[in-house]
């Protein structure tokens, strides 16, 4: 009986090992991946992270206000980003408009006097790297809208790998004429072209001792494009200055000058309302860049201007801004807006990442072709 009891235990006991699943041994850790020098908005989205951003929208909508110092937000494209962004969350926008190379003095004047009022700063990616440089901006590479990178046209962080500004705009910095006084067939095709004396007295440029944009050319003469004496040449053409691309582009559209340097930003406006005016694809380059946003540090409204840089690069906030203006989105779920008049696919572009953007903004800072553009 106790032999039969004890047989009957062992195949009880060897009845249940069989029907209870085995463990499947522990796959062993992969191994970790090199640490990549990738911002942080290309990490996953965590339940932290979220919880987080949810923070920080309640705090914004409490602080309900931001101040942005801007270069491209202003008149009515300012006027209808503010409403958008109000009507969606409630935060009034302050657009102080303005150039970049006067806001870096401001901010760093605001800094030392231990009263900053700027919350954000939007402008040329060059004046940007300058104010990187004097630690006037603060990092937003953790932005929500940046975590999926497949939803943008153009690398948020192209510039600025560490995020300490964003690009939120695609634009060419190109010749443009006036198509009233230059006639089909008759435009410049090169950049050397308004060296020909049947130009001179008749162009019109951004003036390099306030305005970064003549100091992309320190690319095209890196790149052997062209030659260092070509603006030395220019400077002798009775070139006339205005302080912005603009307002460059406002005197060829007004007739005042046939021909010019400016930037789709800047012309695009003018075109929606059927000004005579095209861009020109040089021979010896276009240069495609792109407008740049940041967080100014110590800003007074930190939660608020980041939940404003989150929404202008999302889809509705680069719906709003690029159909206002008529200027092209990084986005690629948002249409182009843009008018035929500065729509291009330059024939030899000139890219102006991040490995360029400390040289511009180094001889914008050293004023290096103020004297040969503007020789005494």
């Amino acid at each position: 009986m106790k032999r039969w009891f004890l047989l009957l235990s062992i195949a009880i006991v060897a009845l249940l090992a069989a029907c209870t699943p085995q463990a499947t041994p522990a796959p062993s850790a992969p191994t970790a991946p090199a640490k990549a020098a990738v911002p942080l908005s290309n990490v996953p989205s965590t339940t932290s992270l979220d919880a987080a951003w949810t923070k920080i929208v309640e705090t914004a909508k409490k602080e309900g206000i931001a101040n942005v110092y801007t270069w491209g937000w202003t008149g009515d494209t300012g006027v209808t980003i503010t409403k958008a962004f109000e009507n969606r969350h409630g935060i009034k926008l302050n657009m102080i408009t303005g150039r970049g190379a006067e806001f870096i003095e401001r901010i760093k004047t605001e800094t030392r006097m231990g009263n900053v009022t700027a919350d954000m700063f939007e402008g040329a990616s060059a004046h940007s790297e300058n104010m990187r440089l004097e630690g006037l901006l603060t990092q937003a590479g953790d932005l929500p809208v940046l975590r999926n990178k497949g939803d943008f046209s153009a690398d948020p962080f192209l510039f600025s790998p560490e995020g300490y500004y964003l690009v939120e705009n695609q634009f060419y910095l190109a010749l443009y004429v006036n198509t009233n006084l230059v006639k089909p067939g008759e435009e410049p095709k090169a950049w050397a072209d308004l060296l020909e004396p049947k130009w001179k007295g008749k162009i019109v440029w951004a003036d390099p001792v306030v305005s970064v944009s003549s100091s992309y050319f320190a690319v095209m003469i890196e790149q052997k494009r062209m030659g260092r004496d070509f603006l030395e040449k220019l400077g002798k053409q009775d070139v006339m200055f205005d302080p912005s691309t603009p307002g460059v582009a406002s005197k060829i559209a007004r007739g005042e000058a046939w021909v010019g340097y400016s930037d789709t930003n800047a012309v695009a406006p003018l075109a929606l309302e059927g000004a005579p005016i095209k861009i020109i694809d040089s021979r010896e380059g276009v240069f495609a860049n792109g407008l740049a946003v940041g967080l100014v540090k110590n800003g007074p409204h930190p939660n608020a201007s980041r939940l404003f840089l989150n929404w202008i690069l999302s889809q509705e906030g680069q719906d709003v801004y690029t159909k206002a203006k008529g200027v092209l989105t990084v986005r690629k779920d948002v249409p182009d807006y843009q008018p035929q008049a500065v729509r291009l696919k330059p024939q030899n572009p000139v890219f102006l990442g991040s490995q360029y953007n400390d040289l511009v903004a180094k001889t914008f800072k050293d004023k290096e072709f103020v004297p040969l553009l503007k020789p005494k």
